[in-house]
């Protein structure tokens, strides 16, 4: 989709996003992306260098240290966003893991509070795409942890990629889990699961399609909450994992489809 009637300066923040994903590219490439002129691109990239956002390199452009420090931080500012209701979250959905299972776990700062309530579960395999997860289930309740090749996506702290694991061979396998760990962005009154971007979106309908039952981890704040990548919608395998009682609408829907609730702040404190 052609870009060129974009303003300026969202056109600029576009690239920036793009390349805090990707770290670096070149001028034909972002060019391409965008639907617009190499020309266009070499303005756009010269603005973006004299603020400090990006480096030219020869043929191309890279993603500043400065702004690639910048976006690590607010995915770490968010894991103390609602973190009371993240931790109560993350306390339920555990109390469903049984030890020995295989789970799929994506990358979010609620699913990476899942990482010490794991710590009973004996036995488990863990894929995920989550990069910080990792450090926190470390000698905790996982058997085996894997974790998912990929494009690295700076901001969420997660790789975006095929939902396949390599043999000892190297061969690609698929994979099979007893639960899909799901955090979500939204969860709208029709039962319809949403997040930010559309290559998470595909990854995290991927894992789903992996395992026998979801677990989606959406606090209260995401209720009602539309953005941009449509997930999945809730069905008769699926979970939604949340803090407080979601409104009527979202519970009718989820009991007609044979979805379950669980909410958290009902259920006892003690794991």
């Amino acid at each position: 989709m052609s870009k060129e009637s974009l303003y300026p300066a969202r056109r600029r923040a576009e690239i920036l996003d793009f390349l805090r994903d990707r770290g670096q590219a070149s001028i034909s490439e972002l060019a391409t992306e965008f639907g617009v002129s190499d020309d266009t691109v070499r303005r756009d990239v010269e603005t973006l260098a004299t603020q400090g956002s990006v480096d030219r390199t020869h043929g191309g452009v890279t993603i500043s240290a400065d702004d690639r420090l910048n976006a690590v931080i607010p995915f770490f500012k968010r894991i103390h966003a609602n973190a009371t209701a993240k931790d109560a979250i993350a306390r339920a959905a555990a109390s469903l893991i049984e030890e020995g299972q295989n789970v799929i776990i994506n990358g979010g700062t609620t699913t990476l509070a899942l990482g010490k309530h794991l710590a009973t579960k004996r036995g488990l395999t863990v894929v995920t795409n989550s990069l910080p997860l990792p450090q926190e289930m470390y000698s905790r309740g996982a058997r085996e942890l894997y974790v998912i090749g990929g494009a690295y996506r700076l901001r969420s702290q997660v790789t975006i990629g095929p939902v396949v694991l390599s043999d000892g061979a190297g061969v690609p396998r698929s994979i099979h889990a007893d639960w899909a760990i799901i955090g979500v962005g939204g969860v709208t009154d029709e039962g319809t699961v949403w997040t930010s971007s559309l290559p998470e979106a595909g990854m995290m309908r991927s894992m789903m399609d992996c395992a026998t039952h979801t677990l989606l981890l959406a606090d209260a704040t995401k209720f009602g909450k539309r953005e941009f990548a449509e997930v999945a919608d809730l069905s008769a395998n699926t979970t939604l994992v949340t803090d407080k009682r979601p409104s009527k609408a979202l519970l009718d829907h989820a009991a007609e489809v044979g979805a379950q609730v669980l909410i958290a702040e009902e259920l006892p404190l003690a794991e």
